[in-house]
């Protein structure tokens, strides 16, 4: 702050040396001389800039008084080219009508050359546009009518062009205000364009219904005429509508110029495509003619009744808006400036009295009438500055009443403090010792009081030290303690040392010094320091240095194998099957299991090697400094034999494996990430593996790490992509031959992979929760499908569909409720859908999955058990769940033939499912064989690809047709 200070001070230090040269005589009006300055520039310049905008609005009043002429000429010459289109195919009629228009173009070329200013009226410009026009009428009749047209088309472009440079040399095309420039750009591009193209057509029009004969030629220029003129329409359009949005007033009056161009396109464009594109050629000449005119000309009254009026009404009060700012601002500022003057004066003679009033006080304070005080009769700084003198002179006599006061005060505080505060003279004498002194040190003050400070509460090891910075502070050294903070050990009364927090500062006193030293017992700080450190680095339940720490000690190794060229291992550690110890034991005794677990881990390597909890019940272990990489697999295989060791867990007996990842370092990576991302893919790699043993990491296992993540990435946006793709497999009655069912399966139509098959991707799905989404968009895919196939082969037809344990969980809502909805409105029973599930959810039972189960099984849906037979359920499982079908695992299927086992199992299952009410639906089913044999026992459905495999709805719907035209065939 004071650096800031000094910076703007160097910064105005011209304009403070000046002031502080004069006095306030002159001061103040050199002020309101700089201030009258800076008023004139200032007002000087507002009047420059809204001068400019008056004079340059004026000029564009002048512009537009110009564009109404050009705009009739154009318009009588347009209508001259539609007359002599009539008339030099054969009309004879329109002559008189042209004479007269020719009069009336020549009228109006006079009009606006009088109205033109001196150089636009004598350039080569129009000088031109006369030339032409007098050649066009003494020689039109003798070119053609596609010659007369080009020519009449390029005097009207001439003239355009002459209204755009009107427009540009009096700042029309360069308005300021918005709400203006798309009016005044209307009338002056936009709109003529947009006639222009309705004259050619009539031109054009007129010429064709006079020959009676439309060539192709003819009908692709009226074609490109009327598609540039609906270009041109729409860009009017847009900045009629620009101009609304800042204009709401002219809502009312542009929306009927762009009603009647509307009308105008309607009726001639749609006559032109009737009557003349068609070939009808029905429409008198002179009819079209006097319609396309009457038209066009309602758009001209437009410009000159409504655009020009409003344009100019809009410029008029910008010019009026311009001069009453220019008048007020001018008043305002001469007002404001002669009150600042007014008050300035007054400000003066105030100044001036309130310093002659200070200066006469101090000089009677200074001569020694201490009860002298300033009196004045302002409110402001010079206020504040008498008060203040006042308030010195109150504190100064104060001062003098209240010095044994402070003396008093000051020694309560001391004893009161919170601190021990220890005093001591230039000998090492203590002479002061308050209250906290004696709690802290356990010296009374009679005691302490004349002891040497060093034999009292200093320790042995801090005594030399204190002695010789006292002799070097007292003989002009610096002693770096002094006024500074710094902890150390104090001594106790009986001897035992504390941690302590000691200030000192010096303090000189008669011509001596005097130390104070502040202390503080920090004991408690420490404990709680050390208690924090131990939270904040060690897991609470094993005593093994936690997460935070383990990061800490492998980038310490690591640092030191790069040092010493030495190799790193890093275990990862999970535990297998602990979380059925957890659920069925309870977590006391899982707690008591993984300090066990850590025990023997811990017992399996070297004090130098470091054991971490992860969290959970996963491990870590640092195998630090290695020379020998076949120490690794020793600590590993101890590990694993340890921990698979029997655990005595109050009167129960539990028993779990582990399963360990290991990576080396620098082998496998560098960077304490990357190991550990390592470890975890190779601790993976052990548990699928069969679990209980290790795994080393290799580069395979990074890769399919890598692959498996881009594929949970593409998998998040397929279902918006519509990349998933139904393929349906029959399921064959055996008793009839038809097909009554079939199972849906799904299949990702990858746009780099190709066809991709459930097996690769539905195990991501469920890890990252996509198949609640993906499984609900399967479902109802089939259910359109299956309504279709009910309406078109079988009104019995059923589709089944596979659903995942994870769309029972906990946290899910039941999918049954809002698919019983949906197949409602197909207006579908619930019966004609089925939902496969597995025995692993049935294992897995628990009174929220009963309830969805039933749930579905209530609203009609029947359920399936898929791969029966492989799995864990037992009989009571189908008793206490709502069955409908069993499906043989094609496992037993495959060797029906040449296994008396499978076959007999098959049987069993056919029986029991049958005992129980159930239907059987066999899997895998690939020979003729293997179709006869579960017949012969009774099952109900098969499903192989001796019928069919997995195929597109299409497909299917064939092998419909196909299966019903051969089993009428057979019957």
């Amino acid at each position: 702050m004071k650096s800031l200070n000094l910076n703007i001070r160097s910064l105005f230090s011209p304009a403070i040396t000046l002031m502080a040269r004069l006095n306030y005589t002159r001061k103040l009006p050199l002020l309101g001389s700089m201030a009258l300055v800076s008023i004139v520039l200032v007002v000087s310049g507002l009047y420059t800039s809204l001068n400019q905008t008056i004079q340059t609005s004026q000029r564009q009043l002048q512009g537009l008084a110009l564009l109404e002429p050009i705009s009739r000429t154009i318009q009588a010459m347009q209508q001259h080219r539609g007359i002599s289109a009539v008339l030099l195919i054969g009309n004879e009629a329109m002559r008189d009508r042209l004479a007269l228009k020719e009069v009336e173009v020549s009228e109006a070329l006079k009009v606006l050359e009088e109205k033109l200013p001196s150089n636009q009226a004598s350039s080569e410009n129009f000088q031109h546009i006369k030339k032409k026009w007098d050649q066009l009428r003494k020689e039109g009749f003798h070119w053609t009518a596609n010659e007369n047209f080009v020519a009449h088309t390029r005097l009207v472009e001439q003239l355009q062009l002459l209204s755009e440079s009107i427009s540009d040399d009096y700042a029309l095309t360069l308005d300021s205000e918005i709400g203006s420039y798309y009016l005044i750009d209307t009338f002056i591009t936009k709109l003529p364009h947009t006639l222009e193209h309705l004259g050619q057509i009539r031109a054009w029009g007129a010429g064709i219904l006079t020959r009676k004969q439309v060539s192709e030629s003819q009908k692709v220029e009226l074609k490109v005429t009327i598609g540039e003129f609906a270009h041109t329409l729409k860009f009017l359009n847009s900045n009629l509508e620009k101009t609304n949005a800042h204009n709401p007033t002219l809502r009312n009056t542009l929306s009927a110029v762009s009603d009647d161009v509307a009308s105008s396109k309607q009726q001639l464009v749609d006559l032109v495509e009737s009557d003349i594109i068609s070939g009808r050629l029905a429409t008198p000449p002179e009819v079209f003619l006097d319609m396309a005119t009457a038209q066009i000309n309602n758009i001209y009254a437009q410009i000159y009744v409504t655009l020009l009026p409003t344009t100019e009404a809009l410029i008029k009060a910008r010019i009026a808006r311009a001069e009453k700012k220019l008048y007020l601002s001018i008043g305002t500022t001469m007002l404001l400036f002669l009150t600042v003057i007014y008050f300035a004066v007054g400000n003066f003679f105030v100044i001036i009295g309130s310093i002659r009033a200070f200066t006469e006080a101090a000089r009677a304070f200074a001569g020694g009438n201490l009860k002298t005080r300033v009196r004045l009769n302002t409110r402001d700084e010079l206020s504040q500055v008498g008060d203040s003198f006042n308030q010195m002179a109150d504190g100064f006599n104060a001062m003098l009443e209240t010095h044994l006061e402070d003396e008093i005060r000051l020694r309560a505080t001391i004893e009161t403090a919170m601190d021990a505060v220890v005093q001591m003279d230039t000998e090492g004498i203590i002479i002061g010792w308050n209250r906290q002194a004696e709690k802290v040190f356990g010296w009374t003050r009679e005691e302490a009081i004349g002891r040497v400070l060093h034999e009292t509460i200093i320790p042995n090891q801090y005594r030399e030290a204190h002695q010789q910075g006292l002799q070097r502070f007292l003989s002009g050294g610096k002693l770096t303690i002094l006024n500074s903070r710094a902890e150390l050990l104090g001594l106790h009364r009986d001897g035992h040392e504390f941690p302590i927090e000691l200030t000192i500062t010096a303090v000189r006193t008669k011509g001596r010094y005097e130390f104070n030293g502040f202390i503080r017992d920090i004991t408690q700080k420490k404990q709680s320091e050390e208690l924090i450190w131990n939270q904040a680095n060690f897991d609470a339940l094993t005593r093994l240095p936690n997460r935070h720490m383990f990061h800490d000690r492998l980038e310490q190794e690591i640092k030191k194998a790069q040092r010493a060229g030495l190799k790193i291992a890093l275990l990862y550690i999970d535990l297998d099957n602990f979380k059925e110890i957890n659920d069925t034991l309870g977590h006391h005794l899982g707690d008591t299991l993984l300090k066990e677990a850590a025990h023997r881990i811990s017992n399996c390597v070297r004090t130098t090697d470091t054991v971490a909890r992860m969290g959970g019940d996963e491990f870590t272990v640092i195998l630090a400094e290695l020379d020998d990489t076949g120490h690794i697999e020793r600590v590993a295989e101890s590990i694993l034999q340890r921990l698979a060791e029997p655990y005595l867990l109050g009167e129960e007996t539990a028993h779990v494996s582990a399963s360990i990842g290991i990576t080396i370092y620098p082998d496998d990576a560098t960077e304490m990430d990357n190991l550990l991302k390592h470890a975890d893919q190779a601790m993976y790699a052990a548990k699928s593996a069969g679990r209980n043993r290790f795994s080393y990491f290799t580069q395979s296992m990074q890769q399919a790490a890598q692959a498996k993540l881009r594929l949970i990435n593409e998998l998040h946006g397929a279902l918006a992509a519509n990349q998933f793709l139904i393929y349906y497999q029959p399921i064959l009655n055996l008793a009839t031959g038809h097909v009554d069912k079939a199972e849906a399966l799904i299949r990702w139509q990858h746009p780099k992979l190709g066809l991709i098959g459930p097996n690769e991707f539905i195990p991501l799905a469920e890890e990252t929760g996509l198949i609640m989404e993906i499984g609900d968009w399967i479902f109802r895919e089939a259910a359109r499908q299956v309504k279709r196939w009910r309406m078109q082969y079988h009104p019995a037809f059923q589709l089944s569909v596979n659903v995942s344990p994870v769309q029972f969980g906990k946290n899910t809502g039941s999918p049954c409720l809002s698919w019983f909805d949906y197949l409602r409105e197909l207006e579908l029973p619930g019966k004609s859908m089925n939902i496969e599930i597995t025995e692993g959810l049935l294992l897995a039972s628990n009174h929220d999955i009963v309830g969805k189960l039933h749930e579905c099984h209530n609203a009609g849906l029947q359920i399936s058990i898929d791969d029966f037979g492989t799995g864990y359920s037992s009989l009571s499982y189908l008793k206490k769940f709502d069955i409908d079908y069993l499906k043989i695992d094609q496992s037993f299927v495959r060797d029906l033939v040449t296994d008396p086992n499978d076959m007999a199992l098959s049987e069993a299952i056919i029986v029991m499912a049958h005992k129980l009410g159930l239907k059987v639906i066999a899997e895998g089913v690939e020979t003729e064989e293997q179709q006869k044999l579960l017949t012969d026992a009774g099952c109900d459905y098969a499903q192989g690809y001796l019928f069919s495999k997995p195929v597109p709805p299409e497909e299917f719907e064939i092998l419909l047709t196909e299966r019903s035209s051969s089993l009428a065939a057979r019957h």
